[in-house]
């Protein structure tokens, strides 16, 4: 079984080691918590102008040089949603010291990390002004690039409008208007905020000792924790919902049919793990009945899939087909749906989505990054299960229980983003 050792440091502020043999490489990853509120562009911005340099590092020439004679580690940083909330990450990948007997070397990627993050590079009381000016650039590129992925896109423009009232709507990556308008005396303190009160979690996954990880966590740490902070809970069940129909135009050759789905299910309910069962055997592959009914069999779309968000207990079905097909796809989409909760489902699909779900939550165990994610959702949502209970609770579930479960689902909106000089 997998062991997940928790050490509480600080004020919401916690390591957590997960110590396997078979790993040659050491993974480690400060995720701090930010709100998905209105400074969420700034948010998105901080991790990246961090990035490029800290005292003693001030140029990515120089990050680069110390990073090679570190035996190649990798050096990275990001931000994800999950639910309503941001994490800002701050990784790093490396050989682990006991196979090229360098003693030391976690302990000097830890140093590294925290000087990255607490040591920025600035001019006067905020971050230097050109870093924040070119990474305000990369920024609004990788936000403007989103539209050049159109499957991506349909799926964002689905949930910036099933929940235009709510926090999640926001793009995780930020806005460009916000952008355009940046304070930089501002960016800098949400960025003093973070390390000071924001809710922070240290993951070390590797063929490591826990009690020395902790000891070198706690020596390296230059960050000065002064307050806490709270970040709300997401808001996952909505009552009253009424199903909506929502077609856009773009410059595209193939429409693209998102249909969000609201769930009123949170990981911590009893429905869960039959909401993850019910979403295989709906979308979750070649075995399911959307691929099987609307790609297959009707060859009535390219793809067809269903994808859920744990974090805000939505579910969106996802296709791409021609637009004279969009009446009837849709009618096939909608009677997969009916038929798990009318209790159609074969012993086939039940068992195939069972199978699939096992080999893919197994294969986390194979990947330090994956286990430092599985592990980091169980924090945000504050479950408890361990990668073993999540393939137990799985085996437990039976067919009724989906039927069950998928009675809580209600439809929200129906989003169709079509060729311009299409007509339906």
């Amino acid at each position: 079984m997998k062991v997940v050792i928790k050490y509480e440091l600080d004020k919401d502020l916690n390591l957590h080691v997960i110590p396997d043999e078979k790993f040659k490489t050491v993974y480690i990853s400060y995720c701090f918590h930010m709100d998905l509120d209105e400074n969420y562009t700034y948010n998105a911005l901080v991790p990246a102008v961090l990035k490029r340099g800290c005292e003693g590092y001030e140029r990515q020439e120089e990050i680069n040089k110390h990073l090679e004679g570190k035996y190649g580690s990798l050096f990275d940083v990001g931000v994800q949603k999950r639910g309503e909330r941001q994490i800002l990450r701050f990784t790093m990948d490396l050989v682990n010291e006991i196979y090229v007997g360098m003693d030391g070397l976690i302990a000097q990627s830890l140093y590294f990390l925290n000087r990255i993050i607490s040591k920025p590079v600035t001019e006067g009381s905020i971050f230097k002004k050109d870093y924040v000016n070119q990474e305000k650039e990369n920024l609004k590129h990788k936000i403007q690039a989103m539209v050049n992925d159109k499957l991506e896109y349909s799926m964002e423009r689905c949930i910036q409008e099933m929940c235009k009232d709510e926090k999640y709507a926001r793009y995780v990556f930020g806005s460009i208007k916000e952008l355009d308008s940046l304070d930089q005396n501002k960016l800098y303190d949400i960025y003093r905020n973070m390390i000071a009160a924001c809710p922070l979690d240290i993951f070390v996954a590797g063929d490591v000792d826990p009690e020395k990880i902790s000891i070198l966590v706690k020596n390296s740490m230059e960050i000065e924790r002064t307050h806490r902070k709270i970040i709300p809970e997401t808001i996952i069940k909505k009552i009253g919902v009424k199903q909506r129909e929502l077609i856009e135009d773009m410059d595209i050759s193939q429409a693209k049919l998102n249909i969000g789905l609201r769930t009123n299910t949170s990981v911590n309910d009893k429905g869960y793990f039959p909401l993850v069962l019910y979403t295989s055997i709906l979308g979750g592959g070649p075995h399911s009945k959307l691929f099987m009914n609307v790609r297959e069999k009707h060859s009535l779309a390219y793809y067809a899939f269903a994808k859920m968000d744990k974090y805000k207990g939505i579910l969106i079905l996802g296709s791409g087909l021609d637009t004279n097909n969009y009446r009837q796809a849709l009618d096939i989409i909608m009677q997969q749906c009916k038929d798990i909760s009318m209790g159609k489902i074969t012993e086939a699909e039940f068992t195939a989505s069972i199978n699939a779900i096992m080999t893919s939550v197994r294969g986390i165990n194979d990947d330090p990054e994956g286990l430092v994610d599985y592990y980091l959702g169980n924090v945000v949502t504050g479950a408890k299960y361990s990668l073993e209970d999540f393939i137990e609770e799985i085996q437990k579930v039976k067919p009724e229980n989906v039927v069950e479960v998928s009675k809580h689902i209600k439809t929200d909106l129906i989003y169709l983003l079509k060729p311009e000089e299409a007509v339906i």
